[in-house]
């Protein structure tokens, strides 16, 4: 990641606090088996440039890189965006979100990334990637944990909230982890982290379904799923932003348990920021202008 970018990132999103916050007594979510994180942010332009650069991060390795404009690249063959379609199809695009969760578990959460998830766009069908919406890894003295998100960047809290909380039905399954680590195997060459277990993994499969999961619990592996949340709340307190969010997602969704048959964090991030669509196509103006990028 770009020195620059990770100066933006340290700039622009701000730590306030973990929950449990006993201090202003706000709950964590109920659906939480680790604590949630709550940020803020110094303001929509900052927020702005931090979405239109992290594209490049999020389309490609840093080994990749080099001093070509991959911008242009990026926005072709890395994730869905068609100068031809209409302004209320531009503003429903998922990388705005994705983006953004990348320099989170990259530069916040130290979560490096096994493999940028541009590479798994596919020009001919045009359409969201399917998958997870992160493929990051913690690897620390032999012990791994994959860091497959979820991010939200929608227009009420509760839309994001609902679609993310229903989504864990089928994130949270063997099947659905075994397909995503399958489906890393076709882009073997890009791993950004070479010798990962998850290498170590594809190396010993021989197509069986099972043996991947089998693996997964071998290598005692912990699936960490972040669901990140932006949407728009302007309330003046902080603090109100927030229990207001846990309470309403506490209120509207009840504790589940889900068919995975290894360890996992569940843990919400919240980011209410103050106009979602403003947001957005500000973003979408950069790209149009093809403003520069951080160097």
């Amino acid at each position: 990641m770009r020195e620059s970018l990770k100066k933006l990132i340290d700039k622009t999103i701000i730590y306030k606090y973990s929950l449990p916050n006993n201090t202003d007594k706000i709950d964590q979510v109920n659906l939480s088996n680790h604590k949630d994180d709550c940020y803020d942010y110094s303001n929509d332009n900052d927020l702005i440039k931090l979405i239109y650069n992290s594209i490049i991060e999020y389309s490609f390795n840093e080994f990749d890189l080099t001093k070509k404009d991959y911008l242009p690249i990026a926005l072709q063959t890395k994730i869905r965006y068609d100068e031809r379609d209409e302004p209320l199809t531009k503003l429903k695009y998922g990388f705005f979100g994705e983006v953004l969760l990348y320099s989170f578990l990259h530069h916040i959460y130290r979560a490096n990334p096994l493999i940028s998830r541009g590479y798994f766009f596919n020009p001919l069908e045009n359409s969201e990637t399917k998958g997870y919406d992160s493929y990051h890894l913690i690897e620390n003295d032999g012990v791994v944990e994959l860091w497959f998100g979820e991010v939200k960047f929608r227009d009420t809290l509760y839309s994001g909230a609902k679609s993310a909380i229903d989504g864990l039905d089928k994130a949270f399954t063997d099947d659905y982890l075994k397909n995503n680590i399958v489906a890393m195997n076709n882009f073997r060459n890009n791993f950004a982290i070479k010798d990962s277990k998850i290498e170590e993994i594809l190396n010993k499969w021989d197509g069986t379904p099972i043996q991947i999961i089998n693996e997964v619990k071998k290598h005692n592996m912990t699936l960490v799923y972040p669901i990140l949340l932006v949407y728009p709340d302007s309330n003046p307190n902080y603090h109100e932003r927030i229990k207001k969010a846990v309470d309403k997602i506490n209120e509207k969704f009840a504790l589940k348990t889900y068919n995975l048959s290894i360890n996992y964090k569940l843990f919400f991030i919240f980011l209410p920021i103050s106009e979602v669509k403003k947001v957005k196509q500000e973003v979408l103006k950069w790209i149009e202008l093809k403003k520069p990028l951080l160097s």
